[in-house]
């Protein structure tokens, strides 16, 4: 009887796992500068950032580095996996 429900929890212990994996592959993460040329002589203000990233796309808006523009500029990181 011990065997047959340490069986019973292997399996749903595997399944649960293999569940969770489809899941996180379910997702995909889509990126999109916003103003690649920023008009301010700070760049991004992160705050501004992530508030029209919110907007635009429901995702998060970070402050990156871009080397082309010499200024850090908003890129907004967002689920693009739903239509």
């Amino acid at each position: 009887m011990a065997k047959f429900l340490n069986s019973i929890i292997c399996f749903f212990l595997i399944l649960s796992v293999a569940l969770a994996i489809n899941q996180v592959n379910a997702e995909k993460e889509c990126t999109e500068i916003l103003h690649p040329n920023p008009g301010s002589i700070f760049g991004c203000v992160l705050r501004d950032c992530n508030k029209e990233c919110k907007e635009k796309h429901n995702g998060t808006g970070y402050c990156t580095s871009d080397a082309g523009v010499g200024k850090y500029v908003c890129t907004c990181a967002y689920d693009c996996s739903l239509p």
